[in-house]
């Protein structure tokens, strides 16, 4: 997930074993940001045709707090399938590139 310049949400997705080094094999753009008041929770949200994209990444609270990445992607007649992700944030030396 990232903003560009403009302002613009976009979800990439690699299939392993790929990096993100090499072109992702899927690219949504156009993304609404949903976050709860105590923003313990974000949803980015896209749609795209008959489909919607929605990624939900929750940040437990406490002393052992951890991050919960989860796609879940639902038809416009309401099936749903939902997998857990892996965060592949770049690291901080790689934003210069």
């Amino acid at each position: 997930m990232d903003q560009l310049c403009n302002g613009q949400i976009r979800y990439q997705c690699w299939h392993k074993p790929k990096t993100f080094l090499e072109p992702p094999n899927f690219v949504l753009s156009d993304g609404v940001i949903r976050q709860t008041p105590k923003k313990d929770k974000t949803e980015f949200v896209f749609p795209c045709g008959e489909w919607t994209y929605t990624v939900e990444r929750i940040v437990s609270q406490g002393k052992f707090a951890s991050t919960h990445i989860f796609l879940e992607v639902a038809s416009s007649d309401n099936q749903r399938s939902t997998w857990k992700m892996e965060d592949m944030t770049p690291p901080k030396y790689l934003s210069q590139l």
